[in-house]
């Protein structure tokens, strides 16, 4: 993950990227290129509020650009607040049509859903109450999608589900955020990189609900 100040490299037709101050926070993403910035200045009320930035970095066809949109609407309906509040737009970048969402900053504090941390995530959660009801919501939804539509979550990605600076629970991926896993048994050989991403979302996501189980001993 790149850290450098900067402003959006990319010739974007909506936005003044010239004068809008920006930080490339990273390359590495499911076909994106992400930047925030703490100066976009709201132009109906004058509010400076903190965005996401993130340019699809492949073309994006417009049936690409619904599906995501899709995607994105599935997950807000659903899981609310989780998801930051998010602008899908077809635009002119580089000159070529393509796909640009501004989203809502919410800083990662404490990625929640690498098993690597949970030393430091079963007492964290043990306080507080609300994460607790958001991750519960969160994993419910994710085991509804796997079982009816055979959608598993993408949490393959750094830093995807994360507990903000407000410790809430937050999902801040935007590019496809599911993995079909039935895809797994109609194409005769799907590939080791899905399937490894595949593998690594579901055991995440019985570690989450390990968590929920475990870190609030006796009745809840």
């Amino acid at each position: 993950m790149s850290k450098e100040s900067d402003r959006i490299s990319s010739d974007v037709a909506c936005l003044d990227t010239k004068n809008l101050p920006a930080t490339l926070i990273a390359t590495q993403g499911a076909h994106c290129v992400v930047w925030q910035s703490g100066g976009y200045r709201h132009p109906g009320t004058g509010v400076t509020i903190d965005l996401v930035v993130k340019r699809h970095s492949l073309d994006c066809s417009p049936q690409e650009m619904r599906l995501y949109h899709r995607d994105y609407l599935k997950l807000k309906s659903r899981l609310n607040e989780i998801i930051p509040t998010a602008i899908f737009v077809r635009t002119l970048i580089d000159g070529r049509e393509n796909l640009l969402v501004m989203a809502r900053a919410h800083v990662p504090w404490f990625n929640i859903a690498n098993p690597a941390n949970e030393e430091e995530a079963m007492p964290l959660l043990a306080r507080l109450p609300k994460a607790r009801l958001q991750l519960q919501t969160f994993v419910d939804a994710a085991r509804e999608w796997q079982f009816r539509e055979s959608k598993i979550i993408d949490l393959y990605g750094i830093d995807n589900l994360i507990l903000d600076k407000e410790y809430e629970v937050r999902y801040l991926d935007s590019f496809e955020v599911f993995f079909h896993e039935d895809l797994l048994h109609l194409i005769d050989q799907p590939g080791e990189d899905l399937e490894e991403k595949i593998a690594i979302s579901l055991r995440r996501l019985e570690y989450l609900e390990y968590l929920l189980e475990h870190c609030c001993p006796g009745p809840r």
